[in-house]
């Protein structure tokens, strides 16, 4: 066992989650390791739009990310980088069901003391001048939501944790996770082994295939998810602080970006992968669409109905990544029962961006007291633990596509509602 490979916790995974996770941990004083199998946040973080909304379909989960803006505000000054960009967010109903979810998600969010309130139309209309508002029938107004740099937010987590001694190593995945007698006690990997009392495992796509290597079932799916981004156009002007937009009836989300629109989808239809398959140099930064695809196209068709001008001759530019889905769409965070000292932080279901800042003080409250302060039933790991209707992939992957497919569909507060995706 070599001193400069031992750590106290070991973190699998440099996306936002794992290097938000090592930052608290090694705040509190703790040794830390992080191993990325490619460079840092370059896998989903990398692709991620970064919405900010914190007003959800429950109490606990806009608690939760309402504190998540407060650390990143106090993570701004300690790294010395704008991360957060305060527009504002509106979501929109065209229907009477999605009214009425407007009217239940606005009694919640002041019920705990959140800024939100309706939003008459005329006032939409300039707010977002470039979108069309003659179908809306109510809105609701959140002025402390916005979105999350990626970029800055990845490089903030990797200043203040390497500040606080957490070492990093890219291009290093893992080949086992090493147990004695019930208990991790490290991984091997392509650089050599790695020794602790405590691993976690932040690998989004990639964590049902880690959790394997632990003899361990971890019901999450990697589906592919895409956005488009505008570029400038002095007839339809986007003010960088234009409030961002959920349209759930159209299953699209919009914020502005470097003088354009980012316009992302949760269409009914996407493509499953199976990260099994996927070679081990494979780079998600790297990953392409062609304009013609069907799921593009279907993207487009939805922006068009509430941003008109925007059609399959708008000059843009297509994003595309990967999501880790879980059956229904909320995170795992803690241990399974089976392995002493593994711990899970996945499955966001795209959120990873703006769960992240509070995640990283929940799995350190977890891996150092054994309990934190936050309600987190809804997201613990170990919820499906040994559920007969999830034993193979061919069963997880269905439920979570369903959960996906759903996600924006769903109405929240409605009778088959199970998310908290507002």
């Amino acid at each position: 066992m070599t001193q400069e490979n031992t750590a106290d916790v070991i973190v699998i995974g440099g996306g936002v989650a794992g290097l938000s996770t090592a930052m608290q941990l090694a705040q509190r004083g703790r040794r830390v390791i992080v191993l990325e199998r490619e460079q840092l946040g370059n896998g989903s973080t990398g692709r991620a739009a970064g919405l900010l909304g914190q007003l959800r379909g429950t109490s606990a989960a806009t608690q939760m990310l309402m504190d998540g803006v407060e650390i990143v505000k106090e993570l701004e000054q300690l790294a010395d980088v704008d991360i957060f960009v305060q527009t504002g967010s509106l979501l929109v109903a065209e229907t009477p069901e999605r009214v009425q979810e407007i009217v239940n998600l606005v009694k919640m969010g002041k019920s705990i003391g959140f800024d939100i309130d309706h939003l008459a139309i005329s006032e939409v209309a300039e707010k977002l001048p470039y979108m069309k508002v003659d179908d809306l029938l109510d809105a609701c107004y959140c002025p402390t939501d916005g979105h999350l740099q990626p970029a800055e937010l990845v490089s903030a987590y990797i200043k203040v944790g390497r500040e606080n001694g957490v070492r990093y190593e890219s291009n290093c995945p893992i080949t086992e996770i090493c147990i004695q007698n019930g208990r991790v006690t490290g991984v091997k990997t392509e650089q050599g082994d790695f020794f602790a009392d405590c691993v976690v495992n932040a690998t989004g796509p990639w964590s049902y295939l880690v959790a394997d290597l632990a003899d361990t079932n971890l019901p999450t799916a990697a589906l592919q998810h895409y956005y488009l981004t505008t570029r400038p156009d002095e007839n339809h002007p986007v003010d960088r602080m234009s409030p961002a937009i959920r349209d759930r009836h159209h299953r699209i989300y919009s914020r502005p970006e470097s003088g354009g629109l980012i316009v992302g989808i949760y269409g009914e239809e996407t493509v499953e992968h199976d990260m099994e398959s996927v070679a081990v140099t494979w780079d998600m930064s790297a990953m392409k669409t062609r304009r013609d695809d069907i799921f593009v196209a279907t993207l487009i068709y939805a922006a068009q109905q509430r941003f008109p001008w925007i059609n399959e001759r708008t000059p843009m530019t297509i994003t595309t990544g990967i999501m880790t889905f879980t059956p229904d769409g909320k995170p795992f965070c803690g241990k399974m029962p089976n392995v002493e000292g593994l711990f899970h932080c996945t499955g966001f279901s795209g959120h990873g961006i703006v769960q992240s800042p509070a995640i990283g003080v929940i799995m350190a409250d977890l891996i150092l007291d054994g309990k934190t302060n936050y309600d987190i039933t809804a997201i613990q790991a170990d919820r499906f633990f040994d559920l007969p209707e999830l034993e193979t992939r061919t069963q997880i992957k269905s439920k979570c596509y369903d959960m996906h497919a759903g996600y924006y569909g769903r109405v929240e507060g409605s009778s088959d509602s199970n998310s908290s995706n507002a």
